[in-house]
């Protein structure tokens, strides 16, 4: 990084925070003037600011509109710590299902499903975004709000749109909807444990196609 004025620096670091800290998602449009009024400082050192980011690919600008959030382009690293977070979480809200005996409806998860699988077969770019609705889904019965919206933002966070990860990924569908397809029969039948082997069996197997890809 160039070496910034003291205003600047503040307007880099307020931005990048509120990127990496999820407050501002990807998609999210941000304006100079609104940034302005919020830190008590003139638009030139914010103008500069989003002119850094743009080159480290947190934001667009787009002319007229103002700039735009980028999804965070993640490393094997990065990819790797989510992973292992998302089945920690998924897992202990497989286990509180089971301690409660509760029964999840799965209509809407098998609809879904079959879309994806419909996506997979038409080589479409929807596949992916089909995919996080069905953990929206799956993750219907989890009453914390703040777990359910953290395990949702890191699959969020390995669906990129591009790049090394998103060329794996999408060689990966065919392994995801298999594995899809037994995790759902296993918890239409409530068979719990199975159920979180299997969501083991699938985040590793991810995992692993990305370290022997990136790495």
């Amino acid at each position: 990084m160039k070496k910034m004025k003291k205003r600047e620096l503040e307007a880099y670091h307020f931005i990048k925070r509120k990127i990496e800290n999820k407050e501002w998602l990807p998609q999210k449009h941000i304006r100079e003037q609104d940034i302005a009024e919020i830190l008590g400082m003139s638009r030139t050192p914010i103008r500069n600011a989003v002119m850094l980011l743009e080159k480290e690919k947190y934001i667009k600008i787009e002319p007229y509109k103002g700039a735009k959030v980028l999804p965070l382009m993640i490393d094997s690293k990065s990819f790797r710590e989510r992973i292992e977070f998302i089945e920690l979480m998924v897992i202990h809200y497989l286990m509180k299902l089971e301690k409660q005996e509760k029964q999840m409806d799965l209509k809407h998860s098998k609809i879904i499903l079959q879309s994806m699988k419909q996506a997979n077969s038409n080589n479409t770019n929807d596949f992916e975004e089909k995919e996080w609705q069905l953990w929206e889904e799956l993750l219907l019965l989890e009453k914390n709000r703040h777990s359910r919206s953290m395990i949702l933002m890191s699959m969020k966070d390995l669906l990129p749109d591009n790049g090394k990860i998103s060329n794996v990924l999408y060689r990966s569908r065919q392994t995801k909807i298999k594995h899809y397809e037994q995790l759902i029969q296993l918890l239409e039948e409530q068979n719990y444990p199975y159920a979180r082997r299997e969501i083991r069996i699938l985040l590793n197997q991810l995992l692993l196609n990305i370290v022997q890809t990136i790495d």
